[in-house]
């Protein structure tokens, strides 16, 4: 009884080996097919010691913007997909942004990408800068849905299925050309541009909202928001 005991014990624990095994290989092949290799494109060297830089020379050339071109108040936000507060700001903030200052053609957003948080902000600050590139009037919602999808835990979420998913909910027409741009890494040029404006102005946190020049200290704080648009607006 005793050496069918062992045998049975050791059928088990090769079961189980097997079955971890197993499971490291479809864990490792999903992250091979859902990830993209962003190392290339390097990252943000800031100084959290330093203060903003040259927040009046903000290079807004190209980036994504909503609202009219002769807008006299100009709001900046550098923001990151996987950043929590980035994702307040999108959903509860920048709503009444829009209707108050954006739609009343007052002002106008545009917005940076900082990845700060890893290979997941790369391939979302990416995927980005592709679409504004193929379809620029479907960049809102996409990132709007980017941004709903992120979740409350640490977990990495922002793989290319997450990007097909959100481009899906933002009725991008070619998703395939989408993703296969992105895991080419073609709109590399753009990102690293952003990354450089991130250096250059010397961003260390996000969301990070300048209007007209002037950082607003506590942009999650809707009130002061408003307030640095309006003394903008009286300008």
């Amino acid at each position: 009884m005793k050496n069918k005991g062992s045998l049975i014990f050791t059928m088990i624990m090769t079961l189980l080996v097997i079955g971890v095994i197993a499971a490291l290989i479809i864990s490792n092949q999903n992250k091979k097919e859902s990830s993209v290799d962003t190392e290339s494109l390097g990252t943000a060297n800031t100084n959290n010691q330093q203060g903003l830089k040259l927040l009046d020379q903000i290079d807004i050339k190209d980036q994504p913007m909503i609202g009219k071109d002769e807008a006299k108040v100009t709001i900046i936000e550098f923001g990151d997909f996987k950043c929590p507060a980035c994702k307040v700001f999108e959903l509860d903030i920048k709503p009444d942004l829009k209707k108050k200052y954006i739609d009343s053609g007052k002002a106008k957003l545009y917005f940076i990408n900082t990845p700060f948080h890893g290979e997941g902000s790369m391939l979302g600050s990416l995927a980005a800068e592709t679409l504004i590139k193929q379809e620029p009037k479907k960049y809102s919602a996409f990132q709007k849905a980017l941004f709903e999808m992120q979740p409350n835990t640490e977990e990495e979420w922002l793989t290319i299925d997450a990007v097909k998913k959100a481009a899906k909910i933002a009725s991008v027409s070619n998703i395939d050309k989408l993703v296969k741009d992105v895991e080419a890494l073609k709109e590399k040029a753009a990102l690293k541009k952003d990354i450089n404006l991130v250096e250059k102005h010397n961003v260390t946190m996000t969301p990070t909202i300048i209007v007209n020049g002037k950082e607003v200290k506590n942009p999650m704080d809707p009130a002061e928001v408003d307030e640095a648009i309006d003394e903008a607006v009286k300008q």
